[in-house]
């Protein structure tokens, strides 16, 4: 079990959590946008919420990472590794329940969420569209600037995180250590 220590007390490292170390950072831009998910799902109108409930959705990595994705074609920063495996679907619950603080927020994103269950691609669409750009309203998010040795941690359970690549030619180097989270609920 990995632990964490304000050198009196150890406490166990909760999962579904994420650490990015800044190594190298560009002259400008570089920032990474995080939104928060429960402020996202609170904002959402009654009817919206309803609907949502109960809902669940088909999570995949192929568009990124699948052999025939053609996300990244420039990227020579970082190793891409492309892969079969990438192509395997499983279900979340469109809402989630966080396991700690019982908070609900929401969980799809324009990454990983492929669809609705029981619904098509085309179907799904306009309600994931939706999804997507309000969960990154300006009020639900909070950008972090980067400086050499600097160190975000956030909880992949109710935050998502963006980087921004607005420093065409110049470096940034990141370490990222994502602890395995729990199922969603």
């Amino acid at each position: 079990m990995l632990a964490i220590s304000d050198g009196i007390n150890p406490r166990p490292l909760r999962l579904g959590r994420s650490i990015l170390y800044a190594r190298e950072v560009p002259d400008f831009g570089g920032d990474t946008l995080f939104a928060n998910m429960y402020l996202a799902y609170d904002a959402l109108s009654g009817g919206v919420k309803r609907m949502l409930d109960g809902m669940t959705a088909v999570h995949s990595a192929r568009r990124p990472y699948g052999p025939q994705s053609e996300w990244f074609p420039t990227q020579h920063a970082m190793e891409i590794r492309r892969s079969n495996s990438a192509q395997a679907e499983v279900e979340h619950p469109v809402i989630r329940t966080h396991p700690e603080t019982g908070r609900k927020g929401l969980f799809v994103n324009s990454t990983f969420t492929i669809r609705f269950s029981d619904m098509s691609e085309e179907e799904s669409a306009p309600l994931l569209d939706y999804l997507y750009h309000h969960l990154v309203r300006p009020e639900f998010t909070c950008r972090f600037r980067w400086s050499v040795n600097a160190i975000a941690f956030w909880d992949n359970r109710c935050v998502q995180h963006y980087a921004l690549n607005d420093y065409h030619g110049q470096r940034r180097v990141m370490h990222r250590v994502t602890i395995n989270g729990d199922r969603p609920r």
